[in-house]
């Protein structure tokens, strides 16, 4: 009986090298690991100066964990830095109260605010900057029906003598440096210099668990914002950013505090641009996982790591120098792709496979 000879050629994709995740610290100060921003701040700040700004965001996936490093300050008076994900399908577009936790009253301040279209909050993190000017509190929400929402930790990064890295209860972990004096100013919307907001080095650093956030395999979206003590007084501090001439949105969208009001009549669908900005998600090695071949039938099942919403080609030689097109255009079944193909030729020879993402 003849047998097949079947050789797999694995083609690797390199993420990071170790030494970088290394060179990575969650201690509140921006390190080279990270690249260049994601997003940048266009515009000035209506929250004083250095009161409460946003100057760029940085995000880089590794060893699946979130890092997040948000470049600014947050004036010590229980302001918030809101930062809401969006990580799976799903999701709010509108805030409904009734549907979320309501974890440091947030979504009852929140209901009827609106994100821009295509983004749909999942999570939510709320970073609280208050009593004596030096604790910092850290929430975690998930959004829907059966979410849960709480405090996470409650950090004294000035009475302790550093910035970080501090671990809250669910595995996030936080740094803050809140020393900045630079940045982009604060005549409220007028357009900022974009090359000092991204030379800003300090601010909020997080390292979040991507089993926290759903395990995302793809593009994660995340919308930042700087709001009052009570969530009910939106700065005009967004990433991605606002216009230029924005001023801050308040309580109803025309810059005025409400009492007693949510942020319903927010829609940031009214603003130019997206105020969200985008994280690739985690590259995933193009590796085959598993070959076999079935004698009877002479077919090969090939299956390998794959991306969603992707397209490959299998390609197979007998030599590894000339490579032969089997088969393209198949379509990922997710994060894994078998396919099926049927051997023709000379069925003594030793056999090769490679994938190509197209």
């Amino acid at each position: 009986m003849r047998i097949l000879k079947l050789a797999l050629f694995i083609l690797g994709c390199a993420l990071m090298s170790e030494s970088l995740l290394l060179g990575i610290e969650v201690d509140g100060e921006r390190d080279e690991g990270y690249g260049d921003p994601v997003a940048v701040q266009r515009i000035q700040t209506g929250f004083g100066d250095p009161g409460s700004e946003l100057d760029a965001a940085y995000a880089i996936v590794l060893e699946e964990k979130l890092y997040l490093m948000i470049t600014g300050n947050l004036e010590p008076n229980f302001n918030k830095l809101e930062i809401f994900i969006d990580s799976k399908l799903g999701g709010q577009n509108k805030i409904i109260a009734k549907e979320n936790p309501n974890n440091d009253n947030w979504s009852a301040k929140f209901d009827g605010f609106t994100f821009d279209s295509g983004f749909t909050a999942d999570y939510l993190l709320i970073v609280r900057h208050g009593l004596g000017g030096t604790q910092l509190d850290l929430d975690f929400a998930e959004l829907g029906e059966g979410g849960k929402g709480s405090l996470i930790g409650r950090f004294d990064p000035v009475s302790l003598g550093r910035p970080g890295p501090f671990e809250a209860s669910n595995g996030v972990v936080i740094g803050f440096d809140n020393t900045n004096s630079a940045g982009i100013g604060s005549t409220q919307g007028q357009l900022a210099n974009q090359e000092s907001a991204s030379l800003v080095s300090t601010g909020l650093e997080l390292s979040i668990p991507m089993n926290l956030i759903g395990s995302p395999r793809g593009e994660i979206k995340i919308c930042a914002m700087i709001n009052g003590h009570g969530h009910d007084y939106l700065s005009n501090q967004f990433l991605g950013s606002m216009p230029e001439w924005t001023r801050n949105p308040g309580t109803n969208g025309q810059g005025e505090f409400v009492q007693d009001s949510s942020l319903k009549d927010v829609d940031l669908n009214d603003y130019e641009g997206d105020q969200f900005f985008v994280v690739s998600g985690p590259v995933t090695p193009l590796q085959i996982i598993n070959l076999s071949y079935d004698a009877e039938s002479e077919n090969v099942s090939i299956t390998w790591a794959s991306y969603p919403d992707s397209f490959y080609t299998i390609e197979s030689s007998i030599d590894m120098k000339v490579w032969q097109e089997m088969d393209d255009g198949i379509e990922s079944q997710g994060e894994q792709t078998t396919h099926d193909h049927l051997i023709l030729g000379n069925k003594d020879k030793s056999r090769f496979y490679r994938i190509v993402k197209e």
